[in-house]
Parts: structure tokens; C-alpha cells; sequence
């Protein structure tokens, strides 16, 4: 199926599903908003019971760590490029990386990909690097139509595809999250991770010291942490063999991120509440329109939609 049906067809199968969990139906595009009033039912009627509410997507979380029993965590890194700034590479970082032979996951977004292509080789032919995805142009995700982050995640997609890889998770930019866009992306067959321990690199108050005792403090079995590798980490070079000597002396492995999510007794652990009771398993996407293909709804506004998330400590790029 050519790329663009295919995008269409997942856009459109998650995003009348999402009217399906309470928050529709969505009106077409310029539409006026429905009337407060109920409609008077007619003379000898009994007023129509209220229809029954709906599933929620509020049961929709992204991994913040792993649940497990294993004395393991995850080095991850943002490689992330907007519209106006593309960013570099910090070779300083990797050399660390390389030299302490710890694999690595890194979030890059997909104008990062395509403005590092002797770098992307470089990553994509080392077995310790695995792949995230980090959008396309780093916006704010939870704000996006639902046809927009379906776009911004598959150009990602096509990027990496091209160095023959493909993501293991979706980090939103900025750490900004709603469970809409939680929902929307595991539709796409991608876990939503963000991270538990900060290491604070992009930010230029950042200290070496204070990186190391943030990062060795709050390590713990299951930890995904967070560091830049896209020039934006002021002391992440200088902090991180002592963070990497540091865990493993506290007894300490380093896992990629995807191992780390399978190690979690069978499933990813959510942690920030468990899902309802209620919560409805996501049906598999269509391979091909078919008769039953839902037809095509207006973006879910904005305003009807639960404010995004971020978590606290991590800078803007």
C-alpha cells in the first residue's frame, strides 16, 4: 500500500476510535457546535435514557521505568532537531559511550536524522545503538491532530528506515504527554517512554557534580535516564564516566531500553496509576480499507482534550 494511504488509514482508524472512547462525535471541519439544549422529545415520549459512558483513554501511560527485580537501567539520549535549529553531535559523549561499552538508546527526530547522514551510518552500523523515535520536527505532540502525529512519527520512521532501522519506543518532545497521544502512538505499535531519573544536562546551570550525584541518587532497578547527545548536554561528557563507574559500583547493568521494557515481568509497568478496569485493548490496524473503513472525521479540537503532561525537570530544546 503506498506510504501515504497507509498514513491516512491509521489516522483515521485511530482517530475514530478515539470517538469511540468518549470523546466525539467529532464534528466536521467548520461545523457549529452542537446546541446545549436536548432535544424535546415528542408528546407521549418518555425522555431517552443518557447514552452509557464510554471506555476511557485515561488508562493510556507512558513507561516512566520498568518494574522489575533485575539491577538493571537504561542510558537513553535525545538527538532531537527543530524547524529552525538542526543541532550537532556530541562525539565527546559517544567516545564515553564507546569507551565504557554500554549500550545506548537514542531518541532522534527525524530532521536530526536527516542532517547527520556520516553520523547516522556511524550510529546505525554500532550493535550497543539502538533507535528511538522522537518525532519529526520536535512539536508539541499532545496539541497535534491526530493526522499530524501520525505524520510526524512516520516521516521519523522513513528516516531511519533508510539506515534500515526503526524505533523501539516514542519519546515526546519536551516530555509533554496526554493520553490521547499515549493511545495514538501505541496504535502505531510504539510504547510512549519518557524517563525517571533526569540527568539535567541541558541545562546550563548544570554541574558536573550535580549531575553525578542527581543521576547516582535516584538510579534504581528499572530507571530509564535521560541525557543529550545532540550538543545541548553542557556537562554530559565530563559527568558521564563517573555516572557509568558510579551505577555499576552500586551493582548496576546497562540494558538497551527495549530489553529493559521486555525484562519487565512479561509487560511494561506503568507507573503513574494502573489502567481501568475498563480499559479497551487496542484492535490491530487494517491492512486495507475495506467496507467497514470508518469515514473521515474532523481532528479532535484541541480544547476537548485533557492538557498535556510534561514532567518536571527537563528544559525545553
Amino acid at each position: 500500500m503506498p506510504g501515504t494511504a497507509a498514513l491516512t488509514l491509521v489516522a483515521l482508524h485511530a482517530t475514530a476510535a478515539l470517538v469511540g472512547f468518549g470523546f466525539g462525535p467529532v464534528a466536521p471541519m467548520g461545523a457549529a457546535p452542537p446546541a446545549s439544549e436536548e432535544p424535546t422529545p415528542p408528546a407521549g415520549e418518555a425522555p431517552a435514557s443518557p447514552a452509557p459512558a464510554g471506555p476511557s483513554v485515561r488508562g493510556f501511560l507512558p513507561i516512566r521505568f520498568v518494574e522489575t527485580s533485575e539491577p538493571a537501567v537504561a542510558i537513553t539520549f535525545d538527538a532531537c532537531a527543530t524547524r529552525t535549529h538542526l543541532a550537532g553531535f556530541d562525539r565527546n559523549v559517544f567516545d564515553v559511550v564507546k569507551r565504557e561499552g554500554v549500550p545506548i538508546t537514542i531518541f532522534v527526530s527525524g530532521r536530526w536524522v536527516e542532517a547527520h547522514a556520516d553520523v547516522m551510518t556511524e550510529l546505525a552500523g554500532d550493535p550497543l545503538v539502538e533507535f528511538g523515535d522522537h518525532s519529526y520536527d520536535h512539536p508539541h505532540m499532545s496539541r497535534l491532530p491526530v493526522a499530524r502525529i501520525v505524520e510526524e512519527i512516520d516521516q521519523t520512521e522513513a528516516a531511519l528506515a533508510r539506515y534500515g532501522k526503526h524505533s523501539v519506543a516514542f519519546r515526546p518532545p519536551f516530555g509533554e504527554w496526554s493520553h490521547r497521544l499515549v493511545y495514538v502512538v501505541q496504535d502505531l505499535r510504539l510504547p510512549t517512554v519518557t524517563w525517571d531519573v533526569v540527568s539535567g544536562d541541558p541545562s546550563a546551570r548544570t554541574t558536573t557534580d550535580g549531575m553525578i550525584r542527581n543521576v547516582l541518587g535516584k538510579a534504581r532497578p528499572g530507571s530509564i535516564i535521560i541525557f543529550h547527545i545532540n550538543g545541548r548536554g553542557w556537562k554530559t561528557a565530563e559527568a558521564l564516566p563517573a555516572i557509568l563507574r558510579g551505577l555499576r559500583e552500586r551493582g548496576f547493568r546497562f540494558v538497551p531500553l527495549s530489553a529493559l521494557i521486555a525484562s519487565g515481568r512479561g509487560t511494561p509497568m506503568l507507573t503513574q496509576a494502573p489502567p481501568p478496569a475498563h480499559a479497551v485493548v487496542v484492535a490491530p490496524i487494517p491492512i486495507a480499507p475495506g467496507p467497514d473503513t470508518p469515514a473521515p472525521v474532523a481532528p479532535i479540537p484541541t480544547a476537548a482534550l485533557p492538557p498535556p503532561l510534561p514532567p518536571a525537570g527537563h528544559a525545553p530544546p
